[in-house]
C-alpha cells in the first residue's frame, strides 16, 4: 500500500500498453487481407471503423464500472459492493431492453437504464437500511436482482425472434458492434463522474466511520449520499444501456486498488478506474481470441473471471467476521 504515484504509472503504461496491443490489426485474423491487392487500405479501414472504437469504449466501459465500483463500496462501507452484485446493473439492463424493445433511441435507451440502475441501488440501499454489512447488503442484492432477473425473463419471453436474438446477445455484453459515437460518449462521460466523486472524497471518508459521525463532522449527509448513488447509478447505466452486462469489474478492479494503495478514497479512486480499464481491454482480447474466429460476449470473460473472486473473497470476508472495509 506504498508508493501510490509509482503504482499509478505502472497502470498507466500497463492499460497503455493493452489498449496498443487489442487494437493492433495484427492480432486479428487478417491473412487473408495480406494477400489481396490494396491489402493496406483494408487494414486501415479495419483499425479505424473496427479495432479502434471498440477498444476505446471497452477501456472507457471498465474505467466507468471501476469507478461506480469504488463508489458503491464506499457509499456501503463494504468492499463486497458492486453494481452487478446489488441490483444496479441487473435495473439498469431491465430498463434499457424495455427501450430496446419498444424501438427506443441511443438517448432514451440511456436514460432508461439510468433510471432502471438508480432504482435499483435506491431499493438495495432501503432495504439494508442501517445495516451493511456483508450478509445484509447480499441479501438486498440477491432480491434485487432476482426480481429484475424475472422481469427481464419475462419480457424477453414476449418478444419477436428478432428482437429475442438481438437483446440476449446484448445482455452479455459485447463492444463487438462498438462505433466512434458510442466510444466517444462512454470516454467522454468519464472525467465529469469521476471528478464530482472526487469532489466527495472528504465525505467518503469521513463515512467510513458512520453516517453519524459524518454527519457530526459537518456534511448533509442525505444529501451527498443521493449524491453519489446518482452518480455512480449514471457511470452503470452509460455501461449497460452502450454494450449491455459486463459484470464484476466493479469489484476486482477497486479490490485490487484497495490492495495495492489501501481503502483511502483520493488513492482507491484515482488507481482503481485505471485497473478497471486494463481488465476490461485484456477481456476483450481475450474474448475476440479464445474461441477465433467466433467471439465470446466480454461479459462472459468477465464472469468467469470475477465470480470465483468473489466466491473467495466472501469466504475470506466470512472467515474474517466482518465485510467492512
Amino acid at each position: 500500500m506504498t508508493r501510490p504515484l509509482a503504482w499509478l504509472a505502472a497502470l498507466a503504461f500497463a492499460c497503455l500498453a493493452a489498449i496498443l496491443i487489442d487494437g493492433n490489426p495484427a492480432s486479428a485474423n487478417v491473412a487473408a487481407l495480406l494477400a489481396l491487392p490494396g491489402h493496406d487500405a483494408w487494414l486501415a479501414e479495419l483499425l479505424h471503423t473496427l479495432r479502434v472504437p471498440r477498444v476505446l469504449a471497452a477501456a472507457g466501459a471498465g474505467a466507468l464500472l471501476a469507478t461506480a465500483g469504488s463508489a458503491v463500496q464506499l457509499l456501503f462501507r463494504n468492499p463486497l459492493a458492486e453494481p452487478g452484485l446489488i441490483g444496479v446493473s441487473g435495473g439498469a439492463a431491465l430498463a434499457a431492453a424495455l427501450g430496446l424493445s419498444v424501438g427506443a433511441g441511443a438517448i432514451a435507451v440511456a436514460g432508461s437504464a439510468f433510471a432502471g440502475g438508480l432504482g435499483a441501488l435506491l431499493i438495495a440501499r432501503q432495504l439494508c437500511g442501517r445495516d451493511v454489512s456483508g450478509s445484509r447488503l447480499i441479501l438486498a442484492g440477491v432480491a434485487v436482482n432476482a426480481l429484475a432477473g424475472s422481469l427481464l425473463t419475462l419480457l424477453i419471453a414476449t418478444l419477436p425472434d428478432g428482437d429475442l436474438r438481438n437483446v440476449t446477445f446484448w445482455l452479455m455484453g459485447s463492444f463487438a458492434a462498438m462505433d466512434w459515437a458510442g466510444a466517444a460518449g462512454l470516454l467522454a462521460a468519464i472525467a465529469p463522474i469521476w471528478l464530482l466523486l472526487r469532489l466527495q472524497a472528504s465525505f467518503l471518508n469521513a463515512l467510513q466511520l458512520g453516517e453519524a459521525a459524518a454527519f457530526h463532522v459537518g456534511f448533509a449527509v442525505a444529501r451527498r449520499l443521493q449524491g453519489v448513488a446518482v452518480l455512480a447509478a449514471l457511470a452503470t447505466a452509460l455501461v449497460v444501456s452502450a454494450v449491455g452486462m459486463i459484470g464484476f469489474v466493479g469489484l476486482l478492479a477497486p479490490h485490487l486498488a484497495r490492495l495495492l494503495v489501501g481503502a483511502e478514497s483520493r488513492r482507491l479512486m484515482t488507481l482503481a478506474p485505471l485497473l478497471g480499464a486494463l481488465l476490461t481491454v485484456l477481456a476483450d482480447w481475450v474474448a475476440r481470441l479464445a474461441l477465433a474466429p467466433a467471439e465470446l460476449p466480454v461479459g462472459v470473460v468477465t464472469s468467469l473471471i470475477g465470480a470465483p473472486f468473489f466466491l473467495w473473497l466472501l469466504n475470506k470476508q466470512g472467515g474474517r467476521g466482518d465485510a467492512r472495509a
